[in-house]
């Protein structure tokens, strides 16, 4: 506050400090040849006030490293419980039924206040169905007032006009909404239940109305690969601000529907034709995927970069430097997720992979202290080619994925093209790439 000019230092050590620390932004933003208005009137937000601030004390902690570790992260995901009204086929949390060992609604609050007061910058709701939770809009005020920014992750279908009008009073920032396919037949049985579609894409249109930043959300298989151009347009009519392809992981529910996984060939078709879908316009695309960020530096010829989950547009100077500092997979890095019993684990796609509980010990503690999270952090430590490979700061493999199909986090990511290698190595990986499943539709056109 002091550096933005909003606040004055009350002590000679406060003003020392912050004379320091406007010298250090002042040579960032000479070297990344950024106007040092435009900088701090986007840092006059709350928000991006304390993603600054994780940056920083992330540097003081642990010194400026590539990727860059954070003092606590950026994101939190929290499935906010068990209970969701669909089936779906892919759903790594096999959500269904609310679970008797879920945190009541003093421990949410708690939980809320003890995230805030650690730095996190935001936290998305998941579930299950977030939504579903009776206390979810006690919850997402706290979130609110603790000055976090607030996402839901939702299949969209309980959002009728009321429910995005109070989803816009309470001041949500970004509402996820999942589909998997631009027509109902398909998307109605991938997600177990008849009429999702439809209450899918009014859900979707409620919060556009409402003037919500909407994002929809696509886990992209072998059944809908050749369908995602589609789904791209279809996103683009409903006025839909963001596309963003979600890596299908093998977990949970999605144990059962291995086979629908993309080959390495296949993902990299994908990610290079969302890159030319991102550069085209109209709408911001994204994908989980870490290799999102080499394709995206190696279409362009290096002025674009895409690390996962932000997107950064044709500049002058080296984005490389950026995407390392940025690193690609955040798994246990830049995020971490929150299962209903308060069970942390590094990623909504690890929930099988619990590092400590909130109902006996701290969030600080287990970020910082977490074995698991340590060794998540280590690039040079990973295995096979994501160890070696000139990529690994800007990407690093999808960890999760890794984590399916070996129970490894270090391992290589099988999913990656330069893993050809490990593609093989297990009895999964052989079921899906020797005897590909008769449903696997066209590749992408």
């Amino acid at each position: 506050m002091i550096c933005l000019g909003k606040a004055r230092p009350n002590t000679l050590r406060c003003k020392a400090y912050s004379y320091m620390l406007s010298a250090l932004i002042d040579l960032g933003l000479s070297a990344f040849d950024v106007e040092r208005r435009s900088f701090y009137e986007y840092f006059s937000e709350p928000v991006t006030r304390r993603g600054f601030l994780a940056v920083v004390r992330g540097i003081v902690r642990y010194g400026v490293a590539k990727p860059q570790l954070l003092d606590a992260p950026f994101l939190v995901v929290w499935n906010l419980t068990d209970a969701c009204n669909l089936r779906c086929r892919h759903c790594y949390q096999r959500a269904g039924l609310k679970k008797s060992d879920e945190l009541s609604t003093l421990e949410k609050l708690r939980v809320v206040e003890e995230l805030a007061d650690a730095g996190v910058v935001s936290i998305a709701f998941s579930g299950g169905e977030p939504l579903v939770a009776k206390d979810f809009f006690e919850i997402a005020s706290k979130v609110k007032e603790e000055g976090m920014y607030l996402a839901v992750a939702t299949n969209g279908t309980l959002i009728t006009s009321d429910m995005a009008k109070r989803l816009k009073s309470l001041g949500t920032d970004n509402v996820e909404v999942s589909l998997d396919f631009p027509d109902a037949k398909y998307h109605d049985d991938f997600r177990g239940v008849e009429g999702a579609f439809e209450r899918t894409l009014q859900g979707i249109q409620n919060c556009v109305a409402e003037g919500i930043y909407t994002c929809i959300a696509t886990t992209v298989t072998r059944l809908n690969l050749h369908q995602i151009h589609r789904i791209i347009e279809l996103a683009k009519q409903l006025k839909v601000r963001r596309f963003i392809a979600f890596n299908f992981i093998p977990t949970g529910r999605g144990v059962d529907a291995a086979d629908i996984d993309l080959t390495p060939e296949q993902r990299e078709q994908l990610l290079t034709r969302l890159f030319h879908e991102n550069s085209s316009g109209g709408i911001e695309v994204l994908s989980t995927a870490p290799q999102y960020a080499r394709v995206s530096l190696e279409s362009s010829g290096g002025v674009n970069v895409a690390p996962t989950h932000f997107y950064v547009g044709e500049a002058s100077w080296n984005l490389r430097v950026l995407a390392e500092f940025i690193g690609g997979c955040g798994a246990g890095r830049l995020y971490c997720a929150i299962e209903p019993n308060g069970d942390v684990s590094p990623c909504v796609f690890m929930p099988g992979l619990t590092v400590g509980n909130l109902r006996k010990e701290g969030f600080m503690n287990i970020w910082h202290h977490s074995s698991v999270l340590a060794s998540l952090r280590d690039r040079v430590s990973l295995h096979g080619n994501c160890g070696s490979c000139e990529y690994r700061f800007i990407c690093g493999g999808c960890r999760a994925r890794a984590f399916a199909y070996f129970n490894d986090v270090l391992a290589p990511d099988p999913g990656c093209i330069h893993n050809s290698s490990y593609r093989k190595s297990t009895s999964i990986l052989s079921q899906i790439h020797d005897n590909p499943s008769s449903t696997s539709p066209e590749c992408v056109t």
